[in-house]
């Protein structure tokens, strides 16, 4: 089954990094709990139905949401699947991290 969105090669290298963290930290059922969060929020966001901000009036396109400790931040254009850009620490430095993205 095709997921309703998408995920960018950065986003899936945050999500890495995010399992890589919390199996170290909090052990293996945590980790399966707060991926299935994760997956959720993802499918809320192609659903339309979380709480959404845009980031941005230099990209009014990006928008961003979270989830407990991380900002998810995605593309949502009419029409089209959501692209899920970033999964970023709310502790990280996320605009640097973001914005070499969107260059």
């Amino acid at each position: 089954m095709a997921l309703p969105y998408e995920l960018s090669l950065n986003a899936d290298q945050d999500l890495q990094a995010v399992a890589r963290y919390t199996l170290n930290n909090w052990g293996k059922p945590f980790l399966q709990k707060y991926r299935n969060g994760l997956k959720a929020k993802f499918k809320a966001i192609a659903e339309k139905s979380v709480i959404k901000k845009t980031f941005s009036n230099q990209f009014p396109e990006l928008y961003v949401t979270k989830y407990r400790y991380h900002f998810i931040f995605y593309l949502h254009k009419i029409d089209q699947k959501p692209l899920i850009i970033g999964v970023i620490h709310e502790q990280r430095d996320i605009v640097s991290r973001l914005g070499e993205r969107l260059l």
